[in-house]
């Protein structure tokens, strides 16, 4: 659902704003600093809990504060008019606890709001995606699964809770191998389970992708496989009977959904050592505009877009694709850009956005 209005409170140096926002686009402009990045990371606190900048919760905290609060008014496109939306929000303290609320209700678990307020964000940093760890590609193909395939979470809080046990007798060379054949039987069937989902996710998605990655390179020298995460030639239980005297070696389990993959590649060649770090941040939209895409045609809900500083890295030509794409994908979109950046313009001409300027913490549109 769309954000109708957004209410921060102690955002970093966002001490208090409230935005009237656009169902479509919305562009924040202003000087480094001045808070732009932090209304984004407060829409992404709303729909996920945390931050995409990765903060201990005492430094998004306002200085001299022991709380922050978001809240938003979402716009249900398929209510009754007479109906005003839902409203969501949450709040963090410095204590570490977290407190979620839908329709003025508790919520147990931030998931809940995630299904409510779809986000994806793009950010100067998210290069990382194709030049990182697998662990960040797994976070980008299972945001996909998470929101499509609804069965996931159950599979994966079962396979992650036996993980742990695992991992935890693993820790004790002397381990009863009993014990551990035990918590195999436990982990196969989750894992298989996680692997099906995400298989049947790609599959699923490969189309509006393979379209995106042309869309943006102009030809196929880009792809994308999954990787399951253990040798798929066999089932998850055989790898993790066979890997039994390894594992105890090492001290954790070696293999798994745990470390799957989402494998860039340009010309066949690896692409965090092959692309320039522009045409890595077009892969990312490539990528990141494709699930959004599959997301809003499969669930009919649209997603919101956060961009931080959208012309960073892109050329004029570049950056005007992306536009053209956020325009026919119709999702909801908050777009950050410097004030001096000389494709603000080409970005309103091509999205007419709402405006809206942020200085020294202070948003006004």
């Amino acid at each position: 659902m769309p954000i109708h209005t957004l209410e921060i409170t102690n955002v970093r140096n966002l001490q208090r704003a409230k935005l009237q926002c656009s169902l479509q686009s919305n562009l924040i402009i202003g000087p480094n600093g001045s808070g732009k990045t932090s209304l984004l990371e407060s829409i992404t606190i709303l729909s996920q809990g945390k931050s995409f900048r990765n903060s201990q919760k005492k430094s998004i905290i306002s200085e001299g504060n022991n709380n922050l609060t978001i809240a938003a008014l979402l716009d249900d496109e398929f209510c009754n008019q007479s109906i005003q939306g839902i409203r969501v929000g949450i709040s963090k303290f410095a204590n570490g606890k977290t407190l979620a609320k839908i329709a003025s209700e508790k919520v147990q678990r931030i998931s809940e709001i995630t299904s409510l307020l779809p986000v994806c964000v793009i950010e100067p940093n998210s290069t990382e995606i194709v030049e990182g760890s697998p662990a960040l590609r797994r976070q980008v193909l299972d945001w996909g699964v998470f929101h499509v395939e609804h069965d996931f979470v159950k599979h994966w809080r079962v396979f992650s809770s036996a993980l742990k046990q695992r991992n935890a007798l693993l820790k004790n060379k002397n381990c009863d191998v009993n014990q551990l054949r035990y918590w195999n039987e436990v982990l196969a069937p989750a894992a298989e389970q996680i692997a099906q989902l995400r298989r049947l996710y790609f599959s699923d998605f490969e189309g509006e992708l393979k379209s995106s990655l042309r869309y943006f390179f102009n030809d196929d020298s880009v792809s994308v496989k999954v990787l399951d995460g253990w040798d798929s030639s066999m089932s998850f239980l055989e790898c993790l009977n066979r890997n039994i005297e390894k594992d105890k070696r090492y001290g954790f389990t070696s293999d798994g959904p745990h470390k799957a993959d989402f494998e860039i590649r340009s010309n066949g060649y690896l692409a965090k050592d092959y692309l320039s770090r522009g045409q890595k941040k077009l892969a990312v939209y490539a990528i990141r505009l494709a699930q959004v895409a599959h997301y809003q045609k499969k669930c009919s809900k649209r997603v919101s877009l956060l961009l931080d500083d959208l012309p960073s890295e892109l050329d004029k030509g570049n950056c005007e694709k992306v536009c053209k794409e956020l325009q026919r994908l119709e999702c909801q979109v908050f777009i950050t850009s410097i004030d001096t950046s000389n494709l603000n313009n080409m970005i309103i001409d091509t999205l007419s956005p709402k405006l809206f300027h942020v200085k020294h913490g202070t948003v006004t549109a």
